[in-house]
């Protein structure tokens, strides 16, 4: 494993994951979380390590498991199918959320296809730092 690239790959996923999560929850979804506030913590600057924590640990593992396994499939060479796959199974325990939160589907769906672009971002960065590996 290429040490350098494997935390340059990181790295880079993990700004991704920060500056699309702020994007989509920040921006696309905030007038839906207006609605149900009263479901939601409050603002605090003091669980923001977590979120980051979280994040960093998400672009680990999806650099990990591309080390281990998405390198090596000729189907993700180009960090699509490595990507929407990671996305899928991110996406998919989205909708039970209905199920137990108070919200609308509207935002178990919205989760839903926010993990799944997240994911194919995920993979065709690490794909594309990774591709001279080939």
């Amino acid at each position: 494993m290429n040490t350098k690239r494997f935390l340059g790959a990181t790295l880079a996923t993990f700004v991704f994951i920060f500056g699309y999560e702020f994007f989509t929850h920040g921006v696309i979804m905030k007038d839906l979380y207006e609605t149900t506030k009263d479901v939601w913590r409050p603002e605090d600057p003091a669980f923001f390590p977590f979120m980051l924590g979280a994040q960093f640990l998400l672009s680990l593992s999806m650099n990990f498991f591309w080390v281990k396994v998405g390198q090596y499939s000729p189907l993700c060479k180009r960090g699509i199918l490595f990507g929407l796959c990671a996305g899928a199974v991110s996406a998919a325990p989205q909708l039970a959320t209905h199920s137990f939160l108070p919200i609308p589907l509207t935002i178990s769906l919205g989760w839903m296809g926010i993990d799944l672009i997240r994911g194919l971002g995920m993979g065709l960065i690490i794909a594309f730092i990774y591709k001279t590996d080939s």
